[in-house]
């Protein structure tokens, strides 16, 4: 018995040893795997909460709604209204903003103006491409002005015409912009001084279609001021039936679920209305710079 005794304290006290040496060396600690991604990433990118998704920006109105909702939800019992009251501060916006179709037509009549007075400089044939941009800039209106300068500051930064004019083109993002920058491109790779009469040709037919353009916008404008009232209508009609009591048909769980339904399939046909509103911008056919 002292003999056992004996030979579990020996190995106690070894034990103990090992355990003490193991322990006064360094151990470089194994780091934790850490989260590349936020929680419910998968869900936020669903709903077009993360970065680049189209509610990216207004991810603080949906938080600022939610909150709201879940209130009102508090004191109505109506918990269907935090998923509703986001939506309603998002969207409402989106149905009673004015059209930015017109801001296009005269950036596209502005464009034209700035061209003529290009040709004007240019038809002398006294000054070069980079000369004539530079001499047109006091000239340009406030809409294309800010790209125009920085397009000279480029070429007054000794920067190669033929890159500067794609960095133009991308900034303008539009056709007509890239119309008038593979003029000027053509004219920089072959310096045959005939920019004049191809700019001249091509303003002809950009006052055309920005004439074409304006008579369109007019047409469509109609049908953006027809969502608008029925959406005042519905928004009206909404806040009389609730204050009666006439809704009192959705309280249960399954009712506010079809009230979601029926109040997301409303928001989606507003949202059409709107949509065929506008038209489809003429897709680009220059390159990116990058590419270029």
């Amino acid at each position: 018995m002292t003999m056992l005794i004996a030979v579990v304290v020996g190995l106690a006290l070894g034990l103990g040893l090992w355990f003490v040496a193991v322990g006064a060396q360094k151990h470089e600690a194994t780091p934790k795997p850490v989260r590349t991604t936020p929680p419910f990433h998968g869900l936020l990118r669903l709903f077009g909460l993360t970065k680049g998704g189209p509610l990216y920006a207004q991810r603080r109105l949906l938080g600022i709604g939610a909150v709201v909702g879940l209130v009102i939800g508090i004191a109505t019992g109506w918990w269907s209204l935090i998923l509703i009251v986001p939506a309603l501060i998002v969207g409402l916006p989106s149905l009673f903003r004015t059209t930015t179709q017109s801001n296009e037509v005269e950036k596209l009549t502005d464009l034209t103006a700035w061209v003529r007075s290009l040709i004007g400089v240019l038809s002398g044939g006294a000054v070069g491409l980079e000369q004539g941009i530079a001499a047109t800039l006091h000239s340009a209106a406030p809409s294309v002005r800010p790209s125009v300068a920085r397009l000279v500051a480029r070429l007054e930064a000794r920067q190669p015409i033929k890159p500067a004019l794609y960095r133009w083109a991308d900034e303008m993002d539009d056709y007509s912009a890239d119309m008038i920058a593979s003029a000027m491109i053509l004219e920089s790779d072959n310096r045959t001084g005939a920019v004049a009469p191809a700019l001249r040709q091509l303003a002809e037919s950009l006052s055309a279609q920005a004439k074409a353009r304006r008579e369109i916008e007019t047409e469509r404008s109609t049908g953006r001021a027809t969502v608008r009232w029925v959406t005042i209508v519905t928004l009206v009609v909404l806040g009389f039936t609730a204050m009666s009591g006439y809704l009192s048909g959705y309280d249960s769980a399954l009712g506010q679920v079809v009230a979601v339904i029926l109040f997301c399939a409303y928001v989606a046909c507003l949202l059409w209305m709107r949509k065929i509103s506008f038209g489809q911008p003429i897709p680009r056919f220059l390159p990116d710079e990058r590419e270029a």
